[in-house]
């Protein structure tokens, strides 16, 4: 059995210094900060910020920064293991479901979240390289909102005082 086609939507990370971070992406790489996000998360069990910058390519490369990282990574047991990741898309939860059994007969370890509006796959590769398998009919890019984005950044500064 063939599983349904994903594509690459996002590359996600840490980061220990998030102005560092701001400053390489937007003016040394001259990537947009195209998307800001914060919350709280369940699985993690504190607060966090997620901002998307776009390459000049379209690629979106997004990092996390939250008050309880304190490191050192990648091999920090702490470390939630959604973080760092490529995530794949597909265009249905149905197909989401494909993956999961395509994953299951194919005997590879695979952990599922569902929070009952979206299911997620987190899986490794035999390289430790761990991916992200979730369902949109759009690319994360769809969500960009440039404007709003610097503020939640500035917000979230303001919050964490770095």
């Amino acid at each position: 059995m063939v599983a349904v086609p994903v594509s690459v939507d996002h590359l996600a990370f840490p980061t220990r210094d998030l102005e560092a971070t701001d400053t390489f992406y937007a003016k040394v790489m001259g990537a947009k900060l195209v998307h800001a996000e914060s919350g709280y998360s369940p699985s993690w069990k504190c607060d966090y910020l997620l901002i998307t910058y776009a390459l000049t390519d379209g690629t979106r490369l997004s990092f996390f920064d939250w008050p309880a990282d304190t490191g050192p990574y990648p091999d920090d047991p702490q470390m939630p293991d959604d973080v760092f990741h490529i995530g794949l898309r597909c265009s249905s939860t149905r197909d989401v479901v494909a993956w999961q059994n395509h994953l299951f007969q194919h005997k590879v370890l695979y952990h599922n979240e569902d929070d009952g509006v979206s299911r997620r796959l987190f899986l490794r590769d035999p390289n430790g390289i761990r991916f992200k398998i979730f369902a949109s009919e759009t690319a994360k890019s769809r969500d960009d909102h440039e404007g709003r984005a610097r503020e939640i950044y500035n917000e979230w500064r303001k919050i964490t005082d770095r």
